[in-house]
């Protein structure tokens, strides 16, 4: 059985609209460009894995690059 995949940190710049989103894996994910309204909900919610998930890795809005 896996490890299920969990954000454990995440750094935003409100100037450039970058997010960057760190796991308990050790990857991270870079989405750009994101509003500060997103990032104050993400702060908000009681589960981030779940936000990235919903509102941010499937929105064409984003770009998303990976980081290892």
């Amino acid at each position: 059985m896996g490890t299920s995949l969990a954000v454990t940190s995440w750094k935003y710049d409100s100037l450039s609209r970058y997010l960057k989103i760190f796991y308990n894996n050790g990857s991270g994910e870079l989405y750009h460009p994101v509003p500060n309204f997103i990032y104050d909900n993400l702060l908000r919610s009681q589960d981030k894995t779940a936000f990235v998930h919903k509102y941010l890795e499937y929105d064409l809005h984003f770009t998303k690059i990976s980081i290892q």
